[in-house]
């Protein structure tokens, strides 16, 4: 494990920097009197902080690229794109600092993705976000601190206008609504500077005259503006920034106290010293008071015009530890103090992520002392360090000694690895394994997800929809559930803990009983209930898990968090339950053993699911086809062989199996094709000839289609190929599809003038691709996956029958949907397919292939910049694309490291396997080879499971697959080789 790192910070001498207080701190001399403004201690790419590691002084950015799981946490690794998410300062103003607002997550993304679509410049001074994330802050006062911090109360704000002639004059008509507050305001904003030196030269001029009689105090907001006016008003012009001196709360914090900033409130730091945490972002748009740029509709864009009281925060006492933590709603960051004197140690157990601690205050010539895994370290004032995950530790010191510490919210990692460093993280002196989100859903091994793990996630999810306005009281809750002995047997069942939790938060259960994933979803959604799926989808049965769905559609990536802290609030209220009056046993099953029994099923729902497609499709569309339905274990058996005998099929079921059977439909194996085959094979030798084999996964969400040639041989068509005869027949202006996707839609959609969306693995991607091309104008939006998923993201028409949309993935429509596109051929579904592009894919997995090792070995291929999506080679010439569109060329180290990584690839990907020259390299999810030949390689980590998945495209199938076995070979395949 990482030790700890002594840091050196990074410090930045703007000019409206203290010249005295950070050189204090670190105990420099300043002779110069060149203005300190702050101190970055941190990762973020335009200041790092250093540390020295065995022989080289290296920045801790590049330490945690090398080791982020070692560093963060490997929860915060993989939720925070290997990346630390915060920046910790110390800020010290001696002068006012520009009016700012930041923006949202949502805009941050926006606005990057279209400047670089635009071509602005990283470093172009009129460039807006200078990356896609959001920047909320919190500062604690280290001496007096004065600022500027949201619009004041309405009605405040109305009498202040009222009472002085210059405002009226500049803010006619102003009433105290919202609606009053933006138009006043973006009209002022708007207004020529001529306009903005009329309405505010007076004012200036007037207040000079009264300071002169009578001097203004810190507590006027007169003193503030006139100090903003000498720094910041240049020319005989008014910065017209120094109207928010009168519409903006003037808030003064005592040393100790806090303020924090979200997206949308427009502020403005004035004067004093404290220390600043906030997400890892440099975004900032200026709304005055700078001579930098002022975009002024951005600015309006991104400011919320509301108008309260200042809000301060005090510290909360940690009971025991010596800790005060500043409790704020932000996912990256907690900023907490502490106090140690005395030798009254701190201590610190391993369950932390990454923390870097400042020893803000000491007395001169005193040491405070830190000791971790055996070693010591003696730090004076100004010190910083950081303390890796993992790493228990303890703070000392003889003198009085104040600290502060950055870290990661518990709420933020602990739900990936079963770790709280909250008080109550046991379970009566057991560690459960929390569940963890995977690329849809939550997911973990049966021996983890006991009743009170479900029970813990699921009202967790519930209390997540009330903070969010989904969950109205009364409302019912739909429920289903797969096949897996775990989901609901004799032993146990994780289908009766969902409910119980469900009922314990005093709301109706709709049991649909055991339903397809895609069918409990679509009835959910027409009644505007929210859902919850109990299902492992295709991974083995000793895994399991639970899909929500809100009212409104799948839970997306930006719900994951919200949805996390909620399960921590109420796994922490549940740990703390005395045990009599707690549902559960020590071992965290229900006292009672598997629960009380199911409800009676409500069969509703799948009617209607059959009903959405027997609707939609031409009456005996299947006619005359002759299918295999391969049942094994899936949870939508029975359904599909009704739906496709209702569409006029001649339907043969077989190979029913009550033992649960793992099918991925996105990694077929030489054994399964063989059970294909042969269940092919006997079909046609008891009924005739066949026309294809059919089947789904575990939970019926993906599809598994093969065709049967006119010699009986089976051909099995892999979902990124089915999803394009799909949306075809549905005459798709749109499609969606993640990055894995075989690159024949490329060829398709720019031959049918169709847009083709790429996006990172796993449908909330997809669906969030798919509500992007919505936006964008298209009217038939449709979005599959790799696995054969199919999403419908907006009402089809066709043929005077209408299917509604069903954002989520869906095996029953490209089933029918690609036997239809045959049938109105009339060609067999073999002949069908050969019509597409020629291009043909193949996947394949290692299993128990540890996902840290699968992500550092992705790290280890994938350029230090994050922002790098795709990597062009071109000669010597190295071109990259970034997030969002922007292109540039790669230069000096940029260059030299991608260089270098192609070059150790191609000893991976050796001509003596077929392998031409690396022309490509894309990184929007793992790393996807290009190669001059065509030939196409894609590594990436299992979202699910610990496995590693490989993704082959090529002009032949025979090429497809013998880029998977190359790739698998054990004991030295090229996936073995990499490790």
């Amino acid at each position: 494990g990482a030790g700890l790192l002594v840091l050196e910070p990074a410090l930045q001498h703007y000019p409206w920097g203290d010249p005295e207080f950070i050189p204090r701190l670190l105990g420099q001399a300043n002779p110069d009197g060149r203005p300190f403004a702050e101190l970055w201690m941190g990762a973020h790419p335009d200041a790092p902080a250093w540390t020295v590691v065995p022989g080289r002084k290296v920045s801790l950015a590049e330490v945690i690229r090398q080791a982020p799981e070692a560093i963060l946490h490997p929860a915060v690794a993989q939720r925070f794109q290997q990346q630390l998410p915060y920046l910790f300062k110390v800020l010290a103003a001696a002068a006012p600092l520009s009016l700012q607002v930041h923006p949202s997550k949502e805009r941050a993304a926006a606005g990057f993705a279209r400047e670089n679509a635009a071509g602005v410049a990283l470093a172009a001074s009129h460039r807006n976000y200078k990356d896609a994330n959001h920047k909320p802050e919190v500062l604690a006062a280290l001496t007096e601190f004065y600022g500027l911090r949201g619009f004041r109360p309405l009605p405040q704000l109305a009498e202040q206008v009222a009472a002085l002639p210059e405002l009226r004059a500049l803010f006619p008509g102003f009433q105290p609504t919202a609606e009053s507050l933006r138009q006043h305001y973006a009209a002022f904003m708007s207004l020529p500077q001529e306009r903005v030196d009329q309405g505010l030269g007076p004012l200036v001029k007037r207040l000079r005259a009264e300071h002169a009689r009578r001097p203004f105090q810190q507590t006027d907001r007169e003193y503030w503006l006139l100090r903003a006016d000498e720094a910041y008003s240049r020319d005989g012009h008014r910065d017209r920034g120094l109207v928010a001196f009168y519409l903006l709360n003037l808030v003064r914090l005592a040393p100790g106290q806090a303020m924090y900033l979200p997206a949308g409130v427009l502020h403005a730091y004035l004067a004093g010293a404290g220390v600043e945490l906030m997400a890892n972002s440099n975004n900032v748009l200026r709304g005055g008071l700078t001579a930098k740029h002022v975009d002024v509709p951005e600015l309006l864009a991104n400011v919320v015009f509301e108008g309260a009281e200042p809000e301060r925060i005090s510290a909360r006492p940690i009971p025991g530890t010596g800790e005060w933590v500043y409790p704020t709603p932000a996912e990256e960051f907690e900023l907490r103090r502490i106090e140690v004197a005395g030798g009254q140690a701190h201590v610190n157990g391993p369950e932390h992520s990454a923390d870097i601690v400042l020893v803000q205050s000491l007395a001169a010539g005193e040491r405070v002392v830190v000791e971790a895994a055996g070693q010591r370290w003696e730090f004076g004032q100004g010190a910083v360090w950081l303390v890796p995950q993992g790493l228990a530790y303890t703070i000392s010191s003889p003198a009085r000694a104040t600290l502060y510490k950055a870290t990661v919210p518990a709420q933020s990692w602990a739900s990936g690895v079963g770790v709280s460093a909250e008080p109550g993280s046991t379970f009566r002196g057991r560690q459960p394994t929390p569940l963890a989100f995977g690329t849809s859903g939550l997911r973990g091994l049966v021996t983890d997800l006991t009743d009170l793990e479900a029970y813990l996630n699921t009202r967790g999810f519930l209390e997540y929809l009330r903070e969010i306005g989904e969950l109205r009281p009364g409302v019912a809750v739909s429920v289903a559930g797969d096949l897996r002995p775990s989901t609901d047997g004799a032993e146990r069942s994780i289908l009766r803990a969902v409910v119980r939790a469900i009922e314990e938060a005093g709301l109706a259960v709709d049991y649909l009983g055991k339903l397809p994933t895609p069918a409990l979803t679509y009835y959910a959604l027409e009644q505007g209930r929210p859902s919850v799926m109990v299902t492992g989808s295709h991974i083995p049965f000793d895994r399991n898990g639970l899909k929500f769905n809100k009212c409104t559609g799948e839970v997306l990536k930006d719900d994951e968090p919200g949805i996390l802290r909620a399960v921590a609030r109420v796994r922490h209220r549940e740990y703390a339950r005395p045990r009599p009056t707690s549902l559960f046993a020590d071992d965290g099953m229900f006292k009672a053993g598997p629960g009380r029994a199911l409800p009676p099923e409500n069969p509703q729902a799948r009617q209607e699911y059959l009903r959405r497609y027997v609707d939609f499709f031409p009456a005996q569309a299947l006619r005359g086809q002759r299918l295999v339905c391969y049942q094994h274990s899936a949870v939508g058996r029975e359904l599909l062989v009704e739906l496709l005998s209702r569409l006029g099929a001649e339907v043969i079921a077989v190979g029913r199996s009550e033992a649960f059977i793992p099918i991925d439909t996105e990694a077929i194996t030489e054994r399964q094709l063989a059970t294909l085959q042969a269940l092919a094979d006997h079909a046609r030798r008891q009924h005739g000839p066949i026309d294809a084999v059919v089947s789904t996964d575990g939970d019926s969400d993906r599809p598994l289609v093969a065709g049967v040639d006119a010699e009986g041989a089976v051909r099995f068509f892999g979902g990124d190929l089915l999803g394009l005869v799909v949306a075809e027949f549905l005459k798709a202006d749109a499609v969606v599809v993640p990055i894995s996707a075989n690159d024949a839609v490329d060829r398709w959609g720019g031959a049918r003038d169709v847009r083709v969306i790429k996006t990172r693995i796993g449908s909330p991607y997809v669906i969030a691709g798919m509500a992007r091309a919505r936006a964008r104008g298209a009217r038939r939006v449709v979005g599959w996956e790799a696995n054969g998923g199919f999403l419908v993201g907006s009402e089809i028409e066709l043929h005077g029958r209408v299917l509604k949309p069903l954002p989520t993935r869906d095996a029953a429509l490209p089933l029918v949907a690609a036997l239809s596109s045959a049938a109105a051929q009339k060609v067999s579904l073999v002949e069908r397919f050969a019509r597409l592009p020629a291009r043909f894919s193949k996947a394949g997995l290692l299993d128990q292939f540890p996902l840290e090792t699968s992500r550092a070995l992705v790290r280890r291929f994938s350029p230090e910049d994050p922002r790098i999506e795709q990597v062009d080679f071109e000669g010597d010439d190295v071109r990259l694309t970034f997030t969002g569109g922007a292109t540039a060329r790669a230069e000096g180290s940029v260059a030299r490291q991608l260089q270098r990584i192609r070059r150790e690839l191609e000893t991976h990907f050796a001509p003596r396997d077929g392998f031409a020259e690396i022309a490509r390299l894309n990184l929007l999810d793992g790393v996807r080879v290009s190669f001059r030949n065509g030939d196409i390689a894609h590594i990436r980590p299992s979202g699910n499971a610990p496995q590693l998945r490989i993704y082959a495209v090529a002009d032949r199938p025979a090429r497809a697959e013998a880029i998977v076995a190359c790739a698998l070979a054990e004991p030295d395949g090229i996936l073995r080789r990499m490790e």
